[in-house]
């Protein structure tokens, strides 16, 4: 190039730039044996992989992590040093991520990586159709494999996580089952009679109560003495009983 002249290639796709980036390093570092020195892709497949399942390491179920075949016309300078990989964080659940690998030697370079992210586990799925409004009993759900890409968030993988629970909607056999697939069962209906319960240390008194409103196990549910007309709240211990938690 003469001195003076300035020259400005644009790319036209990340491949295209990288084909270019690589073939300019080679270009100025030179090559007095006559034979050009190249990084493995397989080597580069490789350092991405192993990074994705760094990352995975934990989570538990079968893995199966493979990277994409590199365009076999880029051609980065092999590098001298162990190559450098970055994967993405919160990859769970994703089917593919893009992860980058880098030399931090004499002729540094970086390229990316499409990876294909496979993992099994067993989750909480219905052992047959069930109907809206239905009270899951052992016998409605059992534990079966699923790619975690093909599911939602807030699925199950404890069937005692879903026994007693209620189905929000209809539900087809095999269907995995999340968290947004449920509620707990109302236990307490409005105007259904209760014991009102009242503890504090050692000390415990009851009294008939109707309740005024539908309670979950746990609820905090507004209740009226029968004996004294007084309302207080009081939280949902079972089907039949509210309790006052005192000092």
């Amino acid at each position: 190039m003469k001195q003076g002249r300035q020259s400005a290639v644009a790319c036209e796709s990340r491949v295209a730039c990288l084909l270019l980036v690589s073939w300019l390093l080679l270009a100025l570092a030179g090559n007095p044996a006559g034979a050009a020195s190249f990084e493995d892709h397989a080597r580069i497949r490789d350092a991405a992989e192993r990074a994705v399942r760094a990352q995975l390491a934990d989570e538990p179920g079968q893995l199966v992590v493979e990277a994409q075949a590199l365009d076999p016309r880029l051609l980065m300078p092999a590098c001298e040093q162990p190559l450098q990989a970055s994967a993405p964080r919160g990859m769970q659940g994703r089917a593919r991520v893009t992860v980058e690998v880098s030399c931090m030697g004499q002729r540094a370079w970086r390229v990316y990586v499409p990876v294909g992210i496979r993992l099994r586990r067993m989750v909480v799925v219905t052992a047959q159709p069930l109907e809206r409004g239905k009270v899951l009993a052992p016998g409605d759900v059992i534990l079966a494999e699923r790619e975690l890409a093909e599911l939602g968030s807030g699925y199950l993988t404890s069937l005692d996580a879903a026994n007693g629970q209620v189905l929000r909607r209809a539900v087809p056999a095999g269907a995995p089952l999340s968290a947004g697939l449920l509620e707990a069962p109302i236990l307490v209906r409005r105007g259904q009679p209760v014991t009102l319960q009242a503890r504090s240390g050692a000390l415990s008194v009851q009294a008939p109560a109707v309740a005024r409103g539908d309670g979950v196990l746990g609820a905090l549910i507004e209740v009226q003495n029968v004996s004294s007309k007084k309302i207080v709240q009081a939280v949902v211990i079972n089907e039949q009983t509210v309790e006052i938690r005192l000092p």
